[in-house]
């Protein structure tokens, strides 16, 4: 049998959220309760990447305030989706429409965000980033199990997509499939298979690339011939951090919008708020709040709007490179903040 870890952190989602998720490590360490596994699903995802990449709290918040990294953000391009009368006129129709994933929702062609295939190409410091031993880390992604074909077909209770969990071998030995099954009335008709799938032979930037391959914003990833969806299929995986260590260590997220809750319901037929919930009853040993982001960081946190005068989704990105690294240090300073709050409660 194997020793669990003794404490877990999670890092769920959010691509805007990285510094945050630096500031929470560094802020940990600091405390003398780094976490012995990291597990990522989302933007997460890439957060962990950085942690990985680089040997220290100071050389991971440089490099995410790098001109790399910068022109990266800068060069953020929408595609045509971003017209209200696409994109808009989809979403209004899913929110309307709330039934859980009653047809095999279009994710190859209807997605928001331009990104390259391989991460390579925009992050060469992070090319020959490997899963390490001195921090275990775990990412979330899920593999597509329809082709596009099969789009816009009723889905008549089949099952769309399976969890992946990408990690080390070494890792991996720990995880035992069957124990982490999620078994909520909230999830028993849902789109996903109920056995998540373990991969240990996929590149930390190809799991990122995977996990940040959220539906309808970013075009599902397609690696060795498979096409691979994100870690919205499980964006908070307490069972898995449970199952792992002694002590799981989350974020307590703000609720589903609207736009999101739809989404989620559509493609994946379940209820995101009601899996937040059910969340909170698994009893997280420690919760590092981040409800208020959106307000706090108000002025210094990408956020999505509309564009009245072109009719269409937009982005705010920041004006110049030293703006971008001024919103890069509230942002690690909030995520360092809000732990050290939390924690000390």
């Amino acid at each position: 049998m194997n020793e669990k870890f003794e404490k877990a952190l999670l890092f769920s989602g959010g691509g805007t959220r990285l510094m945050i998720y630096l500031g929470m490590f560094s802020a940990l360490e600091e405390l003398g309760i780094k976490p012995d596994v990291l597990i990522a699903s989302c933007g997460g995802a890439f957060a962990a990447t950085v942690v990985n990449a680089f040997p220290d709290n100071l050389s991971r918040k440089q490099y995410l305030q790098s001109e790399e990294y910068y022109q990266f953000v800068s060069k953020t391009k929408l595609t045509k989706q971003k017209k209200l009368n696409k994109i808009g006129l989809f979403t209004l129709k899913k929110i309307i429409n709330n039934k859980n994933a009653p047809f095999i929702e279009d994710v190859f062609n209807r997605y928001l965000v331009e990104m390259h295939q391989d991460l390579s190409e925009d992050f060469l410091s992070l090319k020959n980033t490997k899963f390490s031993q001195e921090i275990p880390t775990i990412i979330i992604g899920s593999e597509i199990l329809f082709d596009t074909t099969e789009v816009n077909q009723k889905r008549n209770d089949r099952k769309l997509y399976q969890k992946i969990i990408f990690t080390d071998p070494e890792t991996a030995k720990k995880i035992i499939p069957n124990q982490i099954i999620i078994n909520s009335e909230n999830l028993k008709n849902s789109a996903i298979e109920d056995l998540p799938k373990i991969e240990t032979q996929f590149s930390m930037l190809e799991s990122t690339r995977t996990s940040i391959s959220d539906m309808f914003y970013v075009e599902p990833a397609l690696i060795q011939g498979k096409y691979f969806a994100g870690g919205a299929v499980d964006l908070v995986p307490i069972e898995l951090a449970k199952h792992l260590a002694n002590e799981a260590i989350i974020e307590k997220k703000q609720s589903y919008n609207k736009t999101e809750e739809a989404f989620v319901r559509a493609v994946l037929g379940y209820s995101g708020n009601e899996r937040l919930q059910e969340i909170e009853k698994l009893s997280p040993d420690f919760q590092i709040d981040t409800i208020n982001i959106k307000q706090d960081l108000k002025g210094h946190y990408l956020q999505k709007g509309i564009n009245w005068r072109k009719f269409e989704i937009d982005f705010s990105l920041p004006k110049s490179y030293q703006q971008f690294k001024t919103d890069m240090e509230k942002q690690w300073q909030y995520g360092f903040d809000q732990t050290m709050k939390s924690i000390q409660k």
